[in-house]
């Protein structure tokens, strides 16, 4: 029921932006410029009236129609809406150049869409079209299930193709696009751009190779740079490093690289990608590409709100640089460029200096500086060193759970050595794009703890110190070793537990369950101060949020509160911390029960599907399936009272974290997907069922227990005296 909710808000939100973007394409007048208004196109016939052009778009002569709609329009910012083109030329002449750029001659549908040339328009400075189909990847990227085919035009997607206008074709795009530019790429760099900028990339490396002595006819800077970037018979895609990136490297090292010319060409031509235009809207995350003069490969990778996109390129056999794309897909006459904030493929840095340079990561230096001396050592090693370097967001969040915790040497070393690998451990995340069930491992110096790698979402994970993180920015090589900046701390979870199952894109249906029944407050760190913010794949519905004003209860919480209902509901209540299991059922889980008849009649109830959800949940105990024997099996009493069965595979040749694991319930089993993602107060398992069976139906759940495993006595003395203490005396 939540992925039809979630499907039928996209398509609301899809009609809303683009109408009539799921009908048949049909003929809606005789030419292109009637059928723009009944498209709610106006915006753009507006910039054809003022172009004085309405007779072009009204002739019965065969022509093509790249256009936005009018929603698009609406949503830009003034300073683009004003220079979208130039209003001040004689004649209309910004007006005409700007709907020319996006004409084309003859009738072009998407069936002959092509990215070996690009297509000519009427633009009276030659300007161009890339149109580009592609299937990209769904869902999670390690299947390599191709999407439905989409297309492109200059990296905009047409969401509304082959719209017939009698002799016309208008194709609607889902964004404004900006004026092509009529250079090349070699042009742009060097100095033909709208800035008018020469690019340090091209001035302090590029033009003193174009000067240098070369090895022969093959091996040279002519043949294998210029040529490329000035070829307008075949698009390129090409990485220009800013002005700042050139300028943090340090004179000796420059001086190295402009001493070594054979480098130096590979290392210029790891920025040229050639034969195809790659907007970073059609390129898949961890899609790779070889590059020119066969030098190495670039890979992208697509952030999770799919605003910031990464590329890393390495030389072959060479460590791998990761940039991010600060501005991205600036069309030009034979191609694409995209600015990028580093060198690729050209490693200066140590692991401390990327640490402490990068503003991203400088909270992790100020903890790495109060840790044990011989952990500052292994990081200053001349080489092998692999270092996860949390965000500085992931460390500020650590104040919500201690505001004291750079003080705390334990936990500083604890982090740091959770954050290392060992010294004979190697890792490429951008070379790792399977699944959860065939995650890749690799060890820690803090007591050869596992920490699992997958990819999911079209997105790259770490796990740690049972601490889920994002990769936001991946094999950043080092002299001595590598860097990968991760969006959480190891060892120190950050969100409470209905939390945690909140921000996981695939337990929306679970949460919304949770909280039905009200076990999203039962289940809450009544001492944390406030939750991580959540941050959602591009997948997930806009607008979905959680209250998070900070769990912590506090004297006049508990001076407000009814002591029936703090009896009732020792947990989430009270200043009384629990710690919980909690075996999760997954969204396909809660979807297939609430499809069958029995599942639908228990979750109208709520009282009896709260005491079903309860078995699955066990009260003061935190269980952690990786340090389960193999074959080996406990009973798990439930919060419901029910006692359940934990059982691991017994398959000894594999490590701990990898067995599969199953909880039962007399005659069902579930079997655990998911296993050991901390909470500050517990540890959850993702299932692939709910544990229902047929006497849940009418067995009688208004009795049962609060927590069956320890004692109630106990429980209810400790709220006495918490209660006491908080009381005015």
């Amino acid at each position: 029921m939540a992925a039809y909710n979630t499907l039928l808000v996209r398509i609301q939100l899809l009609v809303a932006i683009f109408p009539g973007v799921l009908s048949q394409s049909t003929s809606v007048a005789q030419n292109s410029y009637d059928s723009l208004t009944k498209l709610n196109c106006s915006q753009f016939k507006a910039i054809i009236e003022a172009a004085n052009l309405q007779q072009r778009y009204k002739s019965p002569s065969p022509l093509t129609l790249f256009v936005f709609v009018d929603a698009a329009y609406n949503r830009l910012p003034p300073y683009m809406v004003t220079n979208l083109y130039d209003r001040s030329s004689a004649n209309n002449g910004g007006a005409n150049e700007y709907v020319s750029s996006f004409t084309v001659d003859g009738v072009i549908e998407t069936s002959s869409f092509s990215k070996a040339t690009p297509y000519p328009t009427w633009s009276v400075k030659s300007r161009k079209l890339f149109l580009n189909m592609r299937n990209l990847r769904v869902g999670n990227t390690a299947s390599g299930q191709a999407g439905p085919t989409k297309y492109f035009a200059n990296g905009a997607m047409i969401v509304q193709p082959n719209i017939q206008a009698g002799q016309h074709v208008i194709h609607i795009l889902d964004r404004v696009l900006p004026l092509p530019l009529f250079e090349t790429v070699l042009a742009y760099v060097s100095g033909y751009n709208p800035d008018k900028k020469i690019y340090k990339f091209f001035e302090l490396f590029m033009s003193k190779l174009s000067v240098a002595p070369q090895e022969d006819s093959i091996n040279n800077y002519q043949r294998q740079v210029r040529s490329v970037l000035v070829n307008l018979a075949q698009p390129v895609t090409f990485f220009l490093p800013s002005d700042r990136a050139v300028e943090r490297i340090p004179e000796g090292k420059k001086g190295e690289l402009l001493g070594n010319p054979k480098k130096l060409l590979r290392i210029i031509t790891l920025h040229i990608v050639p034969k195809q235009a790659l907007y970073t809207s059609l390129v898949n995350h961890n899609e790779q590409f070889n590059t020119q003069y066969n030098s190495g490969r670039v890979v992208f990778r697509k952030n999770f709100d799919r605003e910031a996109v990464y590329v890393s390129g390495a030389l072959r056999q060479g460590s791998t640089v990761t940039a991010r794309v600060s501005s991205p897909n600036i069309t030009v006459l034979n191609g694409v460029v995209h600015h990028i904030d580093e060198v690729l493929g050209f490693v200066y840095k140590t692991v401390m200096q990327e640490i402490s340079l990068d503003p991203v990561t400088t909270n992790f230096e100020q903890l790495i500086k109060r840790a044990r001396i011989d952990l500052q050592q292994t990081l200053g090693a001349s080489n092998g060193v692999y270092v996860f370097a949390p965000t500085t967001e992931a460390m500020q969040a650590i104040l919500n759970i201690d505001d004291n915790y750079i003080n705390d040497q334990a936990l500083i070393n604890m982090v740091l050595e959770r954050s290392i690998l060992q010294p004979d451990q190697f890792i490429s995340l951008t070379d790792h794009s399977g699944g959860y069930e065939s995650f890749n491992i690799a060890k820690s110096r803090y007591n050869s703890e596992i920490i699992k790698i997958y990819s999911a979402g079209n997105d790259t994970w770490v796990e740690g110190g049972y601490v889920k993180a994002r990769v936001v920015k991946p094999d950043i090589g080092c002299i001595n070793g590598v860097v990968h900046q991760i969006d959480a701390v190891f060892g120190i979870p950050t969100r409470d537990l209905p939390h945690t199952i909140f921000c996981e894109d695939w337990l929306q249906s679970t949460y919304i369950q949770l909280k039905f029944v009200g076990l999203d407050n039962y289940m809450r760190d009544t001492q944390l101060m406030r939750n991580q913010a959540c941050k959602f794949s591009a997948n997930t519905p806009a607008g979905n949020a959680v209250p998070n004003t900070g769990n912590r209860i506090r004297d006049t919480d508990l001076s407000s509160s009814s002591t029936s209902t703090i009896y009732q509901d020792l947990c989430g209540y009270t200043v009384h911390r629990c710690e919980f299991t909690f075996f999760v059922p997954n969204g396909t889980a809660i979807d297939n029960f609430q499809r069958t008849t029995y599942g639908k009649t228990i979750m109208q109830n709520r009282k009896r599907w709260r005491w079903i959800l309860r078995r699955l949940l066990t009260f003061r105990e935190v269980i952690y399936l990786d340090r389960m024997a193999p074959g080996s099996q406990r009973v798990m009493y439930s919060d419901n009272g029910d006692e359940v069965v934990l059982r691991t595979d017994s398959r000894s040749n594999i490590p701990s974290a990898q067995r599969t694991a199953y909880i039962k319930f007399e005659s069902v089993e579930a079997k655990v997907i998911h296993s050991d993602i901390g909470a500050t107060n517990g540890v959850m398992h993702i299932i692939d069922s709910v544990l229902f069976v047929l006497d849940d139906l009418t067995r009688d759940v208004s009795s049962a227990p609060i927590a069956a495993h320890g004692s109630i006595f106990l429980l209810t003395m400790q709220f006495v005296l918490a209660f006491w203490m908080t009381t005015d005396r």
